[in-house]
């Protein structure tokens, strides 16, 4: 009888994995990956593995004013359009030292928000494939500055500063290769 279970109970254990490996492969659930048509915008605390994240991300040393026709650059003392850039991450402070061509200088410091704004979107560029996501993470908060940013800096200033990339659905920092700073609004 022991002999005739056991095999019965082999034969169910077979049956099932059979089943489970005839499953097609949309039934499987995977965290990271996109899909076709796919769009979605959420807030939502940031993780530690988030932080630690766009913590690792690596600012270009060129940054570049992005202004409209209409735009006069009156808050910052510096009529220069290129700057050097260099980062100073201190856990959640991140200072943002700009220098302009005539060796100006100013500080931005910001301190990352507790939340963030997610925006993702297929863009329905691959077909027959998992889609790259165009996808946003949006940080918000007050920001100090020094320097050439002096007369613009109130108390109540703000950024948001725009991080743009391609990838699935999980945060990483390689999706952010093409980050400009042309995304930081104050």
């Amino acid at each position: 009888m022991t002999m005739n279970l056991q095999k019965i109970s082999n034969s169910v254990v077979g049956i099932s994995m059979l089943m489970l490996l005839s499953l097609p492969k949309e039934v499987y659930a995977c965290a990271c990956c996109a899909n076709a048509g796919q769009w979605s915008q959420t807030s939502q605390r940031i993780s530690d593995y988030e932080f630690q994240e766009i913590n690792s991300l690596r600012f270009s040393p060129n940054a570049k004013l992005y202004q409209t026709a209409g735009d006069n650059n009156t808050g910052i003392s510096s009529n220069s359009v290129n700057y050097t850039l260099s980062v100073n991450k201190q856990q959640r402070v991140w200072n943002f030292l700009f220098k302009d061509e005539k060796g100006k200088t100013g500080t931005l410091s910001l301190t990352i928000p507790k939340k963030a704004t997610s925006f993702t979107t297929d863009l329905y560029t691959q077909k027959n494939i998992e889609p790259e996501l165009y996808k946003e993470f949006r940080l918000e908060g007050k920001v100090v500055g020094n320097g050439i940013f002096s007369k613009a800096i109130t108390p109540d200033t703000k950024f948001r500063l725009v991080l743009q990339g391609r990838g699935n659905n999980c945060l990483t920092a390689g999706d952010f290769k093409s980050m400009e700073l042309t995304s930081f609004w104050f």
